[in-house]
């Protein structure tokens, strides 16, 4: 039975990620139970799942538009990237760290877990909507590619192609893409859809006749450009937003991690962006340090481009939020090693890694509020008990009222209006702050399901489903 549907595209960040989200919110919405999957994903940014474990945040964000809890399963393969090497992650847990060369040789057996995982959602949902993984024709990876048209292959998928017509040379790249396929593979492919359109569709419109000249395959549908607030890509960084009532600076860190959860201040009227030089930050009320896949090689980096400077000038004028490792590169040291001594607190490196997705109970500053968020970090960080300790636990959210400096480990603090609140209140500004960020790309998702029914041809695209 053919119960899959895939979206490759002819390169990274052309959108693939948004339209497999959509079509999830499409399929569900026409009754039918759903699953998102992405055999293996390359990507720092991650969530905790309830249950234990972790999947990238694409992931994540297409269960919650198929409208099912979030399951490790749905991204078996997760590797984060980290200075020449792999971060393994298998199925929500920690492998291993490997060099490039020592990864390919567990491919078999990633490869052997992938498909495991797809047959075991197969069975359980309707449909499975799978995401490929930057471009299906990379030649020199072909052979140990499992993401994508060897996944299509194992999955009995209509397999449609994505390319962004925005970058230019889409027909193109549509070509180029089935032609560097293998010939078992290009009948898997059973049209194109054009992304992120803005022009006049009268002009298009000839192109696709002309382009049957060339390949025999179909545009099954041209999706206009849009500006939602959605996780696009988990490897792309989204545009900054300049103007509002509160201008907020992160410091890019060469291993910056989780950049997602910055996502709610998008839905509020502020500036924000991603810094790279000190100076970028003059102009900031609020400066963020966020979590870092390696906090110690960040670290080097904070001291070699002045930031570790600029910070120490501007403590007590302008809060300062480290989040996960950002939290411990502001602490006296990691490891031994110095750090920048902004929060007198001390980090040790562990191998075993916390993860945990909770509600955690407010103290002091929150007395009987909760806050929910989660945990990815290895490092333990303790205070010398002068901090002001804002949860109950173990140093999760501690605050140095004299300096405006806080830290935290609590990923997803930023979609608390509570914290937000108190957060904003050193800044002086009035701000509505009743925002609900899951509302919000609920909303955002069944209207991207509108645009993706009214611009896809639906009967070409779910013909060769049984459903």
């Amino acid at each position: 039975m053919k119960k899959a549907i895939m979206f490759c595209g002819t390169a990274s960040g052309v959108g693939k990620t948004i339209i497999a989200a959509g079509f999830c919110r499409l399929l569900s919405n026409k009754g039918l139970r759903v699953a998102p999957f992405k055999a293996q994903n390359m990507s720092l940014n991650s969530i905790a799942l309830p249950e234990g474990g972790e999947i990238s945040v694409a992931q994540a964000l297409q269960a919650f538009a198929c409208r099912v809890k979030p399951d490790a399963r749905m991204n078996p393969i997760l590797i984060k990237p980290d200075s020449g090497r792999s971060y393994l992650v298998r199925l929500g847990k920690p492998i291993g760290v490997y060099s490039y060369e020592d990864y390919y040789k567990l491919n078999g057996e990633n490869r052997r877990i992938a498909f495991e995982a797809f047959d075991s959602l197969k069975s359980e949902y309707d449909v499975v909507v799978l995401e490929g993984a930057g471009s299906p024709a990379e030649i020199n990876l072909y052979e140990h590619d499992f993401v994508n048209m060897s996944m299509a292959e194992y999955a009995l998928a209509e397999v449609f192609i994505v390319g962004d017509i925005d970058r230019g040379g889409v027909f193109a790249a549509f070509k180029g893409t089935v032609e560097l396929l293998h010939p078992k593979h290009r009948d898997l492919v059973k049209g194109f859809i054009i992304n992120k359109f803005r022009g006049s569709y009268g002009i298009l419109e000839p192109a696709f006749d002309m382009f049957k000249n060339y390949c025999s395959k179909p545009i099954v549908g041209v999706v206009p450009y849009l500006d939602l607030k959605l996780d696009e890509e988990d490897s792309v960084f989204g545009p900054d937003k300049r103007d509002g009532k509160v201008k907020i600076g992160v410091i890019r860190l060469p291993h910056m991690s989780n950049f997602n959860e910055f996502d709610v201040f998008r839905f509020l009227d502020v500036g924000f962006g991603f810094v790279k030089r000190p100076l970028e930050l003059d102009d900031c009320d609020l400066v963020i340090l966020p979590g870092s896949k390696n906090p110690l090689f960040d670290l080097e980096f904070m001291i070699e481009s002045g930031f570790d400077v600029y910070l120490k000038s501007i403590l007590g004028k302008k809060p300062i939020i480290g989040i996960c490792g950002g939290y411990q590169i502001l602490g006296k040291s990691i490891d031994g090693k110095r750090a920048l001594g902004l929060l007198d607190v001390e980090t040790e490196l562990l191998n075993d890694k916390v993860v945990v997705y909770r509600e955690y109970e407010g103290i002091l500053d929150f007395e009987g509020k909760r806050l929910i968020g989660y945990e990815i970090h290895h490092g333990r960080t303790r205070s010398n008990g002068k901090l002001k300790q804002l949860l109950k636990g173990e140093d999760l959210l501690v605050f140095d009222s004299e300096n405006l400096v806080i830290g935290t480990y609590l990923h997803g603090i930023f979609n608390n209006n509570v914290f937000l609140e108190w957060l904003f209140g050193f800044l002086d500004v009035d701000m509505k702050l009743d925002i609900d960020i899951f509302k919000k790309k609920d909303e955002q998702l069944d209207e991207l399901s509108r645009i993706l029914g009214d611009s896809l041809d639906l009967g070409i695209m779910l013909d060769g489903l049984d459903l």
